[in-house]
């Protein structure tokens, strides 16, 4: 795919524990703020093949999963019933979760959207546009996802951006 956003952020919690967390695919909503709710639907609950549908305010979406690399990461096909991409404005969707060792007690947490845009020029005019408030919220998701991997509590937006706004100070 052409374009790609990434985001990282370090958890303090082992890999081991960080990949039990990323690997139960009914917990999404406890770290991505806009979702209400993640159900598997599948009968398969972990590996390739594997899907669960998110909710939101929005359509509800289907994440497949089409790459599982034990331990260290997996990768979603976002998509609707129809196969088409979602949101709106893109053709194709993935979604990469990585986990990384850092050390013995810390992980790096690595997200990347990858995607095409619909409408040849005209899309890529809209995605250049949308790029920042993209990358806000692929950051928002992967510093979520850290809170959730921390505490196992589920997350509110303002605890994100708390953590974000206190991470930037510090540099």
């Amino acid at each position: 795919m052409k374009n790609q956003i990434s985001a990282s952020t370090i958890a303090n919690l082992p890999i081991d524990e960080a990949w039990v967390k990323l690997s139960d695919l009914g917990k999404a909503h406890y770290y991505v703020p806009a979702l209400t709710a993640s159900e598997i639907t599948t009968e398969k609950i972990t590996g390739i093949g594997a899907s669960r549908i998110v909710r939101s305010s929005r359509p509800p979406m289907i994440e497949t999963v089409v790459e599982w690399n034990e331990g260290e990461g997996l990768l979603l096909w976002l998509h609707h019933d129809q196969g088409d991409g979602i949101p709106p404005l893109l053709s194709q969707a993935t979604f990469r979760y990585s986990l990384t060792k850092e050390s013995a007690t810390t992980t790096r947490l690595t997200n990347t959207l990858s995607y095409d845009m619909k409408w040849g020029i005209i899309g890529n005019l809209f995605g250049s546009l949308a790029r920042k408030t993209m990358l806000k919220m692929q950051k928002q998701v992967t510093y979520g996802q850290r809170l959730y991997y921390e505490t196992g509590e589920k997350v509110e937006l303002e605890q994100i951006n708390n953590l974000i706004r206190s991470e930037r100070r510090l540099k």
